[in-house]
């Protein structure tokens, strides 16, 4: 069986929840994994019993629902200062253990040093679909949309074997003779969930800096709403139809199980998981992340849903949403999202058996030459 390694995105804990799934099947192939990360994803796994390579996370600056380009450079800055000695220790980490493939779900580093040894790469996450996809756009998203892609351009590795795309929408492929697009990846917990039509809205937004005003949105609507990542404000008593809730991977799988419809930023995983299990979303897209402007507007195109785009939520929007969603609901019906997990699994071995034959030995990690500059700077 194979040795993998699997590198990830550190930021939230999206990027791990599908990690997890997909390496867990993998291993119950047979295959031997460790994986690289840091932030949250870093600690999602290591509370799971993982083994993790710890590589520093490059990181967005979220505040009021808006990516902050500034302060997301100055927050990266301290890696960019450390990447030469960085790559050097992750390659000689690669080297000993001598994987058979690396794969990477949006992580910058560890491609770079299996670049080094010659390791073959598999690029598997959903933000490559800003770049490897064909689409129509709304004039005034071009600028964000060149953005992201140079952002993307930077973080991906330069030339994968292949990449593994993974989307609840599937717009035409620039090259498909390189890229695969497939379903979302879902986690066991939620395939087990058994879905019912309740009464609350679930509420959750990724950042909890800047939504101090929407407790006073939701309590406008005769609606009840639960919310997770959600400031408790001190008068919290008064919204009797808010209830706010610590977080919990149990709670918040329950609730969204029996939720009528769900209220969200504009994240991949929440999204794809949501509509699943077949609830209508009413999204909030980070202002400046052109992949959750995307999934947004593909939500709509596709009528599973509603989006909000450059302001804050109103009242009235949730309203409109609400008196909707029965429309959402026999869409959702019709528009069965698949599972794309078995799918990503037979994609990865069929990989490993081509590379069977060219099976990687271990060589010694060979320095950069001194006047080196790395790719993605």
């Amino acid at each position: 069986m194979a040795r993998i390694v699997y590198a990830l995105s550190g930021q939230g804990r999206g990027h791990a929840s599908r990690v997890l799934a997909v390496a867990r099947a993998l291993r119950a192939r047979g295959h031997e994994l460790r994986f690289c990360c840091g932030g949250t994803a870093r600690a999602v796994l290591e509370a799971c019993g993982e083994t993790v390579w710890p590589v520093p996370s490059l990181c967005q600056v979220l505040h009021g629902n808006r990516m902050r380009l500034l302060a997301t450079l100055r927050a990266n800055l301290p890696v960019m200062r450390r990447l030469r000695p960085l790559l050097d220790e992750l390659t000689e980490k690669l080297a000993d253990f001598r994987p058979h493939l690396v794969i990477t779900d949006f992580e910058a580093l560890t491609p770079r040093a299996a670049a080094r040894l010659g390791l073959p790469v598999l690029s598997f996450n959903h933000q490559q679909v800003v770049t490897e996809t064909r689409y129509r756009l709304p004039l005034r998203y071009w600028k964000d949309a060149l953005l992201a892609h140079l952002a993307i351009q930077l973080i991906v590795p330069r030339r994968p074997l292949h990449v593994l795309l993974t989307s609840f929408y599937f717009p035409p492929l620039r090259h498909p003779e390189r890229v695969t697009l497939i379903p979302p990846i879902i986690r066991d917990e939620v395939q087990a969930l058994m879905p019912t039509t309740g009464s609350h809205v679930l509420v959750y937004f990724n950042q909890p800096e800047g939504v101090d005003h929407l407790p006073e949105v939701l309590a406008r609507l005769p609606a009840s709403f639960v919310l997770y990542n959600v400031p408790r404000p001190p008068d919290a008593e008064k919204y009797t139809n808010l209830t706010f809730k610590a977080p919990s991977i149990e709670g918040f799988l329950e609730d969204l199980a029996r939720c009528r419809a769900v209220l969200c930023t504009a994240g991949f995983t929440l999204m794809s998981e949501a509509l699943y299990l077949g609830k209508p979303l009413l999204v909030v897209p980070n202002r400046g992340i052109f992949e959750q402007t995307l999934n947004a507007l593909f939500l709509e195109r596709e009528g599973l849903g509603m989006a909000v785009f450059d302001r804050e939520l109103r009242s009235e929007d949730v309203r409109r949403f609400l008196e909707a969603c029965p429309h959402y609901e026999k869409r959702l019906q019709s528009h069965s999202l698949r599972c794309g997990n078995e799918m990503a699994l037979n994609f990865i071995e069929r990989l490993l058996q081509r590379l069977e034959t060219s099976r990687y030995r271990g060589r010694p990690a060979r320095p950069p030459r001194e006047n080196a500059t790395l790719s993605f700077i």
